[in-house]
């Protein structure tokens, strides 16, 4: 009899179940259940997690005594599952069982006779569909060669190679480096300044750089004390003009706001090219609301190109249930993107680990260890 191996992380007994039934099949049953201890830092700020060890036996194989599953009870609360490991994979505390063949599919059969596989030709899309994943990444994913062999293996295995290639894909893009002068645009209510200053405290506390704002007001006003009192409390010269500026220092960076920009209008565009070109920015940042439609995000990627924007800021990701739809654009490579705002907090909440913080929260279930 030939079985098949699975490790996963979950929060809770009660996700394990789910994960089992969704994920591995019905006639998958638990080896082990133990927690497991963060490391480095994450010892003190996570729960333990709860690792979860399932054997899945070919029901087409006939067995005397079919092995009945283990109930799973364990204490809460943790992180998310990972990605499989393959029957050789040295897993402990776990009985030894022959290998099974890596391209045979989990049959949910409970039968000894032959059934179809667990993930019917549509299936596999259906869950990146799930995942926010828009159409146009989706075709392209399902233009790999792979990706008939990967509709026939189990939807937990299928989305950790799917997410390598993302990672290949991702990393295979150039990244523009950020200049010393820097400019920060978007459209009213995108948390464009509240951007600025998650950088600009980034730069301070963690890189140790010294930086000045210009905070412009250009054809309109740029109302707001709350950049200044925020630059007065880190110990950073915020000026209200040009002239206000202080000389710069060579390892000194310029960070620029100006007021929000609508990115259905060329004269706003003019606007502020035609102010910032004296400034001789070498790096200009579009600040995107994630939570907005992805054909606003487009028109703000076609504003950004009109504009010659570098960088692409994130903001209001604590607002979405999925992230799948962002994939379509930091695979774009007019844009780099520079870091993903995760919460409200002007000091904090600020995630430069682009790839895997999207990856996760499209696909929570694969976790952050998949690729």
């Amino acid at each position: 009899m030939s079985a098949k191996r699975f490790r996963f992380i979950v929060s809770s007994a009660e996700e394990a179940v789910k994960v089992l039934r969704d994920r591995i099949g019905e006639n998958a049953r638990v080896i082990s259940v133990r927690q497991v201890e963060g490391t480095g830092l994450a010892k003190f700020l996570q729960a333990p997690k709860l690792e979860v060890i399932a054997e899945v036996v070919d029901p087409t194989e006939p067995t005397a005594n079919p092995p009945q599953p283990t109930p799973i009870s364990l204490d809460p609360p943790l992180t998310s599952p990972t990605s499989p490991t393959s029957p050789t994979s040295p897993v402990s505390p776990i009985s030894p069982a022959s290998p099974a063949s890596p391209a045979s599919p989990i049959s949910p059969a409970s039968t000894p006779q032959p059934a179809p596989p667990e993930v019917s030709p549509t299936g596999l899309t259906r869950l990146l569909r799930a995942g926010g994943l828009s159409p146009q990444i989706t075709a392209r994913i399902q233009s790999q060669p792979d990706w008939p062999e990967l509709e026939k293996i189990s939807p937990l295995r299928a989305l950790t190679k799917i997410g390598i290639q993302l990672r290949r894909e991702f990393q295979s893009i150039p990244r523009r480096p950020l200049g010393s002068r820097v400019a920060f645009i978007g459209s009213p209510g995108v948390g464009k300044t509240t951007a600025l200053c998650k950088w600009l405290a980034s730069d301070v506390f963690v890189r140790q750089r010294q930086s000045v704002v210009l905070k412009l007001d250009l054809d309109r006003a740029n109302p707001g004390d709350a950049l200044a009192v925020f630059c007065e409390a880190l110990g950073v010269p915020c000026a209200r003009s040009i002239p206000d500026l202080p000389t710069l220092a060579p390892d000194q960076s310029l960070y620029i706001d100006i007021p929000g920009v609508n990115p259905t209008r060329d004269a706003d565009s003019t606007a502020f090219v035609e102010a910032l070109d004296p400034l001789f920015t070498t790096s200009r940042v579009i600040v995107i609301n994630a939570a907005y439609d992805p054909e606003l995000i487009k028109r703000a990627y076609d504003f950004a190109d009109h504009a010659s924007c570098t960088h692409v800021v994130f903001t209001h990701l604590d607002e979405l249930t999925h992230c799948g739809k962002l994939w379509e654009f930091i695979l774009d490579r007019k844009l780099t993107p520079l870091f993903l705002s995760t919460g409200p907090n002007i000091a904090g909440d600020l995630e430069e680990n682009i790839f895997e913080t999207i990856l996760a929260r499209t696909f929570p279930e694969i976790g952050l260890e998949t690729a």
